[in-house]
């Protein structure tokens, strides 16, 4: 019986997520495993204040959407997770009931990702978010980035009707 607790302490123990930057005060590194992939895909980017690189992808004439991927990772066990996340609605109120219910029932019809309500600053956003290997390749990471984007880009057109993000 022992055994087995110590085990599962063990265990619980790796599924924590630590990240650490380095000296107080340091501004987070951009993760260079990321920025080697998007420079092999040739894509722009910008890298904002939290270390994250910032990208627009152009989903049609007309509509673009912006992207984060987090340079932050975490763990699950022995697995190394990034996320990738776009806005799609932002709101000084907390997020209606009806947009929830419709966010909530379009996450049982997508392949990757899931719909979050977040609280950013003064404001609450529904944000899609998907949840990829650390150390991806370029392929999937521009195919979870496509999948994100156009994501949430439909139902901020959904929503709102605006092209805001």
């Amino acid at each position: 019986m022992n055994r087995i607790l110590v085990g599962l302490l063990l265990m619980g123990g790796s599924l924590v997520s630590q990240t650490a930057f380095g000296q107080v005060g340091a501004k987070p590194m951009a993760d260079q495993r990321v920025e080697k992939l998007l420079q092999a895909a040739e894509l722009k980017y910008r890298i904002d204040e939290d270390g994250d690189f910032v990208l627009g992808n152009r989903i049609d004439e007309q509509r673009t959407q912006l992207a984060w991927i987090l340079s932050r990772t975490s763990q699950l066990g022995t697995m190394e997770i990034r996320q990738i996340w776009s806005i799609a609605y932002r709101s000084a109120e907390p997020i209606p009931p009806k947009i929830a219910a419709r966010l909530l029932e379009q996450n049982g019809q997508v392949k990757l990702g899931a719909w979050q309500i977040r609280k950013m600053g003064e404001n609450y956003v529904a944000v899609f978010a998907a949840q990829i290997a650390a150390d991806t390749d370029t392929k999937t990471l521009l195919l979870a980035l496509h999948a994100v984007t156009t994501t949430a880009d439909e139902m901020e057109k959904e929503l709102t009707g605006k092209d805001d993000f």
